[in-house]
């Protein structure tokens, strides 16, 4: 239960839709569902700068190959600091939703990160 707490403490927006769920069920649901909405808002965001960087060339030197590069180091970190920060609940059976709470939370941040350069060219 911790983690929850944690993630709305950091992330108020996160927790807002999801407050209202009163199983473990309904909670990975909601969490499910915001991390469908981020993901989306994510790939929306990296295909703005894409489309933006690509029309500056797609060098081996480029803002385009960079933000490609670091896109997939970002994945890989999400990926990883999850799996390391979700370690000791991964037999129990919260899991599903401490795991889908943690990619959430990285991947709103990298959404937020990824806005900032949309809006600052």
């Amino acid at each position: 239960m911790f983690i929850f707490t944690t993630i709305a403490v950091a992330t108020p927006a996160t927790a807002t839709p999801c407050n209202n769920a009163a199983t473990e069920a309904q909670m990975y649901d909601c969490l499910t569902a915001e991390l469908k909405k981020s993901d989306t808002e994510l790939n929306t965001a990296y295909k703005k700068l894409i489309d933006r960087y690509k029309a500056d060339g797609q060098s081996a030197e480029s803002q385009y190959n960079y933000l490609k590069q670091a896109q997939r180091a970002w994945l890989k970190s999400r990926d990883t600091g999850c799996n390391f920060e979700t370690f000791d609940s991964r037999l129990g059976s919260g899991f599903g939703t401490i795991y889908t709470a943690c990619l959430l939370q990285y991947t709103q941040k990298r959404v937020e990160y990824l806005q900032w350069y949309i809006k600052h060219p």
